[in-house]
């Protein structure tokens, strides 16, 4: 158990950085007065290439089948935005909390489920 959570902490500093540049991006998109939605895709988008680049070596420590590895990273990264997309419309539309406060309260929920697809699905070691 030490060693998972020792890859999780390393996943979630890793992954930090792409939080900042998806959170970054998502503000700065309020900013200049975009719709929350289209800031969730292009900050998403932008966290997830960051996340994928640093974790792939510094948490999971894998260097082969890159273009796969991107492939599943997306792919759970398009269920972590479906989670993120659906849980802002309840806070944002259903519920009237704020845009920004909304984004951050998604983040716990979908940094564990992504944590675990990517540990059990994209970066598994290649099978020699």
């Amino acid at each position: 158990m030490n060693a998972l959570r020792s890859q999780f902490f390393r996943y979630a500093l890793c992954g930090g950085a792409g939080v900042a540049s998806d959170y970054g991006f998502y503000l700065l998109t309020l900013w200049l007065d975009g719709h929350y939605q289209l800031a969730n895709v292009g900050g998403y988008a932008l966290g997830t290439l960051v996340s994928f680049f640093l974790n792939r070596v510094v948490t999971f420590g894998v260097r082969d089948r890159v273009g796969r590895r991107l492939a599943l990273f997306f792919a759970v990264a398009g269920t972590g935005f479906a989670v993120s997309a659906g849980l802002l419309w309840l806070l944002v539309d259903a519920a009237g909390v704020g845009p920004a406060l909304a984004k951050g309260a998604t983040l716990p929920v979908v940094v564990a489920l992504q944590f675990t697809l990517n540990r059990r699905i994209t970066f598994l070691p290649a099978e020699r």
